[in-house]
C-alpha cells in the first residue's frame, strides 16, 4: 500500500483510529432493524414476521412495512411469504416497495387530483398469493436508509357477511430480506482546503468503488485523474469509465447516477468531471476498465463551497485516518513510505514516516488554510421551519428580519438563478400532503414592454437549474408568468414528500408581449410570493364527497381520504363511480322511512295494553330512524354522535324480539317483569360486546324462546289442550314466523354494498310486520290476578269497628 500526501497543516497528530468515518452518517428515527449474525462475510438478514393484510377499499386498509437498509449494498433480495386462515382459499396480494417514503397509489384505477406530483422516484410492485409459496424480488444497488412497503389484498369483495354465519378468513404476509453488502469500498479523504492535496495511488482491474462524504454548503465535486496508464498500451487514451451517484452504489439502470467516459478526453492521461452533490450524504464512485486491462492512475476529490462548512459533518472530513484510504490491495506499490510535507511556519518541511506509523495519523486542519471556494454561486436562502398543533401541519418562512418581522416578497435576481431550501425530517413529516406555491407579485409593473416569467425547478436532494427552454430534467417545473391573472399563481401538492433536503430553484426571464422573443428585462430584480406547507390530505380537506382521517400502520402514522357516494382517489375528485344525486336521497329516505312500518305495530301494542312493548317499539323505530339518517353518504342529519346513535339502534333492534317473544310466552305478572329487566340488562352487555356479532342476536332470542316455549307446554298440560288456539297459530304465528324468516334470510344472505338500502329497507318492514303479527290478543282483565282468586282474610272484629269522629259545630268569634 502507497499513499503520497502532501499537505499544508498546522499539526501532525498521531492519534487513535477514528471510527466516524467507517459509519453511515444518517440513520433511522424509528426502531433499527434486527440483523441475524453474518453467515458469510458481507451477508445480512433482515426479517420482519407476519403481520395480517386487509382488502383494499381505500388506501386506509394499507399495511405499512418499514426495511432499514445498510450502507454500500449491492443486491437486496426480498422474500416474501402469505398465508391464510385454516380452511379458507388463497387470495391475491399486491405489494408496493419504494425508497424514503409510503408509496402513493391508486390500485382501483381512479384518477390523482390535478397538479399532483406522483411517481418521483423508482416503485417496485409484486404480486403472490396466500398459499405459502415464496415471492422473490431482487433490487439492485437500493439506496441507504428507510423503506417502505405497503400490501393489501387485491380482492374487494362487494358482499356485507354477517359476522359468525359465515367462516372469518384473515390473511397474514412475511417478509425476509438478504442484504448484500460490497466489501471492497475504499474511503477516499477528499480536499476541502486550499493547501491541501490528496492524491490515491491505484492498481485498478475490472472495477473499484470509493465513498467519500460531502458535508453541507458544497457546491461542486470535481473528481480529478492523473497519471493513468494502461501498462498493455501506453499509448491510448485513459480508458477508465467514471460513474457517481450520493447515497448508494452507482446503478446503470438509476435516473441518478451520472456517467463520465475518460477515454473522451483530449489529454490522455488525464481527466477530470464535475458533478452536483447532494449535501450532507456519502457519494460513491465506481472506476472500471475494459475486460482484462489493468490500469494504474492517481485519483483526488476536491470539495468548492460556496459558504463556511462546520458542525459534524465538518469533522467527519477534519479526522481522517490515512489507514482508511485503500485497502492493500487495491494500492500500487510505488515506494514504502508516506512523504508529508508542510508549511506550518511558512517553511516548506518534510517528513517521512512508515506504513505502519501511518495506520495512526489523523489529520486536523490548521486555521490558516481556506476552503476551496466555489465560483458562480447563486444567492440561497435556508427557509425556517414552523410548526403548529397536530400531525404533518408545519410551513417554511424566510429567516426574520432584524427586528423579528419575516419578509413577505422576495425579491430574486433578474441574472442568475435564486435556491431556496428546507428539510423534511424522516417518518415525523412525510405523511401529509407538502404543498409549494409559487406567484408573482401583484404589483410589478410590465411598463407595457415585456412580460416576466419566473421558471422554477423543485427537486429532492441536488439542485437543478431551468434549461435555456426553462425545462427541468431531474424535478418537476414551476412556471408564472405576467400574461395574465390566471398565469401568476401556480401551486404543486406533493403526497408523501420524501425526507431531506428539498431545493426550489427559480431563475426569471422576459419576453416580449406580443411574442415570446425572449428579451433582457428592465430591472435587476423581481419581486415574487411563495408559500411552503404541509398538511393531511389536500390541505386537511377531501373535496364534497370525503372526509381525512389519520391512521397507524405498524407505528407509522399516515393521513388519507376516505370517500363517500361512489366517489375515488386520493382526493376524492374521480367521479367515474359516483352515486347519482337522486340516488343517494333515495338511498336515504328508504333507510330511514321503512322504520314507519313500525307505527301499526306500536298502534296495536298501545291498543291491547302491552305499553311497555309499545314503548320499546317506539324506541325502536326513532333510533333506527335517526341512526339510518346519520349513517348516510351525502344527505346527512345526526341528532347525535353516530357511535351513540347506532348503540341504540342495535339495542333496540334485539330487545324488541325480546319483549315480543316474552310477551307471547303468557307469564305471570311478577316473572313477566322481572325477564323484562333481566333482558334489558343482558342485551345491553351483549350489544357493548359486540354489537355487529351473530351471538348478541341468537343468544336472547334463543333464551326467549325456550322461555315461550316452556310456557306453552305448561298451558297445554294445564288446559289439557292446544296453547295458543288454532286461530292464533294460522292467522298469526304462520305468517309472523314467515315474515322474520324472510327478514333474516335477506338481511344474512342478500346484502351488498351496492343494494343495501333496498335490501335493508325489506328488512326493517318484514320485522315490523312480523311483530305486529306475533303480538298476543289483549290481555283480559282477570290477568292482572291468577284465575284462582287468593283468600282473602277477613278484618277481626276490632278492626272492622267503624271509626266514630266527634263532629264540633264551628262559628266565628264576635269581636
Amino acid at each position: 500500500m502507497c499513499t503520497r500526501v502532501r499537505a499544508s497543516w498546522g499539526y501532525l497528530l498521531l492519534l487513535l483510529l477514528v471510527w466516524v468515518v467507517g459509519h453511515p452518517v444518517a440513520s433511522s428515527p424509528t426502531s433499527q432493524p434486527h440483523y441475524t449474525s453474518n453467515n458469510e462475510e458481507g451477508t445480512l438478514r433482515e426479517i420482519l414476521a407476519g403481520r395480517q393484510v386487509y382488502s383494499y377499499r381505500s388506501y386506509k386498509d394499507v399495511q405499512i412495512f418499514h426495511f432499514s437498509i445498510p450502507p454500500h449494498v449491492s443486491q437486496s433480495v426480498y422474500n416474501f411469504t402469505a398465508n391464510d386462515s385454516m380452511g379458507c382459499e388463497p387470495r391475491n396480494i399486491t405489494i408496493f416497495l419504494q425508497a424514503h417514503s409510503y408509496p402513493v397509489i391508486n390500485p382501483d384505477g381512479a384518477t390523482y387530483p390535478p397538479g399532483l406530483w406522483v411517481n418521483r422516484s423508482r416503485m417496485y410492485e409484486v404480486h403472490l398469493r396466500s398459499d405459502l409459496k415464496p415471492a422473490l424480488l431482487s433490487v439492485q444497488y437500493p439506496v441507504a436508509g428507510d423503506w417502505f412497503m405497503v400490501a393489501f389484498i387485491d380482492e374487494a369483495s362487494n358482499r356485507i357477511t354477517q359476522a359468525g354465519l359465515f367462516p372469518s378468513c384473515h390473511s397474514w404476509l412475511q417478509a425476509k430480506v438478504t442484504h448484500q453488502q460490497q466489501g471492497d469500498v475504499t474511503t477516499v479523504v477528499p480536499e476541502i482546503h486550499s493547501h491541501q492535496e490528496i492524491q490515491l495511488f491505484q492498481n485498478i482491474e475490472n472495477s473499484q468503488y470509493y465513498r467519500f462524504y460531502v458535508p453541507s454548503s458544497t457546491w461542486m465535486v470535481m473528481v480529478n485523474i492523473s497519471n493513468c496508464l494502461a501498462p498493455e498500451d501506453k499509448n491510448a487514451s485513459c480508458p477508465i469509465n467514471i460513474t457517481f451517484r450520493a447515497r448508494a452504489l452507482p446503478d446503470p439502470e438509476s435516473t441518478d447516477t451520472m456517467f463520465h467516459n475518460c477515454s473522451d478526453e483530449e489529454v490522455g492521461n488525464l481527466c477530470t468531471v464535475e458533478f452536483i452533490p447532494e449535501e450532507e450524504a456519502w457519494h460513491y464512485l465506481q472506476l472500471s476498465t475494459p475486460p482484462d486491462t489493468p490500469v494504474q492512475l492517481s485519483m483526488a476529490v476536491k470539495l468548492y463551497f460556496c459558504d463556511e462548512v462546520g458542525g459534524s459533518s465538518y469533522h467527519l472530513l477534519s479526522k481522517v485516518n490515512l489507514g482508511q484510504l485503500c485497502p492493500e490491495e487495491t494500492c500500487v506499490n510505488f515506494d514504502t513510505t508516506f512523504t508529508i510535507f508542510t508549511n506550518d511556519s511558512e517553511e516548506l518541511s518534510k517528513t517521512t514516516v512508515s506504513p505502519e506509523e501511518a495506520e495512526s495519523i489523523v489529520f486536523l486542519p490548521t486555521t490558516k488554510t481556506k476552503q476551496l471556494a466555489a465560483k458562480n454561486c447563486w444567492t440561497r436562502h435556508n427557509l425556517v421551519k414552523k410548526t403548529f398543533g397536530g400531525n404533518f401541519v408545519f410551513e417554511y418562512d424566510l429567516p426574520p428580519n432584524e427586528n423579528g418581522s419575516v419578509p413577505l416578497l422576495l425579491d430574486i435576481n433578474n441574472t442568475s438563478p435564486t435556491l431556496l431550501t428546507f428539510n423534511l425530517e424522516s417518518v415525523t413529516d412525510i405523511g401529509g400532503t407538502l404543498v409549494i406555491e409559487l406567484a408573482i407579485s401583484p404589483f410589478i409593473n410590465n411598463n407595457n414592454t415585456h412580460n416576466i416569467s419566473v421558471t422554477g425547478c423543485v427537486t429532492l436532494g441536488r439542485r437543478e437549474e431551468p434549461d435555456e427552454n426553462g425545462e427541468c430534467s431531474h424535478g418537476h417545473q414551476l412556471i408564472v408568468n405576467t400574461s395574465s391573472p390566471v398565469t401568476r399563481g401556480i401551486s404543486l401538492p406533493i403526497p408523501f414528500p420524501e425526507p431531506g433536503l428539498w431545493y426550489l430553484t427559480l431563475k426569471p426571464w422576459c419576453y416580449l408581449l406580443n411574442a415570446s422573443e425572449i428579451v433582457e428585462c428592465s430591472g435587476q430584480d423581481t419581486s415574487i410570493l411563495f408559500h411552503i406547507s404541509s398538511a393531511s390530505c389536500l390541505d386537511g380537506k377531501c373535496g364534497t364527497y370525503g372526509s381525512c382521517y389519520q391512521y397507524i400502520s405498524g407505528g407509522f402514522i399516515f393521513s388519507t381520504c376516505v370517500c363517500d357516494a361512489g366517489y375515488r382517489g386520493w382526493g376524492c375528485t374521480d367521479n367515474s363511480q359516483a352515486t347519482p344525486n337522486w340516488e343517494l336521497l333515495l338511498s336515504t329516505l328508504l333507510l330511514t322511512l321503512s322504520n314507519l312500518f313500525f307505527l301499526p305495530a306500536i298502534i296495536l301494542a298501545l291498543k291491547r295494553r302491552y305499553f311497555a312493548e309499545g314503548l320499546v317499539y317506539v324506541f325502536t323505530m326513532v333510533f333506527s330512524t335517526f341512526y339510518h339518517a346519520c349513517d348516510q353518504e351525502a344527505y346527512v342529519f345526526c341528532l347525535m354522535r353516530l357511535s351513540v346513535m347506532q348503540f341504540c339502534d342495535f339495542y333496540s333492534a334485539i330487545f324488541s324480539f325480546w319483549v315480543t317473544l316474552i310477551a307471547m310466552a303468557d307469564l305471570p305478572h311478577s316473572l313477566y317483569s322481572l325477564l323484562h329487566v333481566a333482558g334489558a340488562m343482558i342485551v345491553a352487555l351483549g350489544v357493548e360486546y359486540d354489537r355487529t356479532g351473530l351471538w348478541v342476536f341468537v343468544v336472547p332470542s334463543v333464551s326467549a324462546f325456550l322461555v315461550m316455549a316452556s310456557s306453552w307446554i305448561w298451558h297445554c298440560k294445564q288446559q289439557q289442550g292446544c296453547f295458543p288456539t288454532k286461530q292464533y297459530w294460522l292467522t298469526s304465528l304462520l305468517p309472523g314466523v314467515l315474515l322474520a324468516a324472510s327478514g333474516l334470510i335477506c338481511y344474512a344472505f342478500f346484502e351488498t354494498h351496492d343494494n343495501y338500502y333496498y335490501v335493508h329497507s325489506v328488512w326493517h318492514a318484514t320485522m315490523a310486520l312480523a311483530i305486529l303479527c306475533l303480538l298476543p290478543p289483549r290481555r283480559e282483565k282477570e290477568e292482572v290476578c291468577d284465575e284462582e282468586e287468593e283468600d282473602v282474610e277477613p278484618l277481626s272484629e276490632c278492626e272492622a269497628q267503624p271509626i266514630m269522629a266527634e263532629v264540633h259545630s264551628y262559628s266565628p268569634a264576635v269581636s
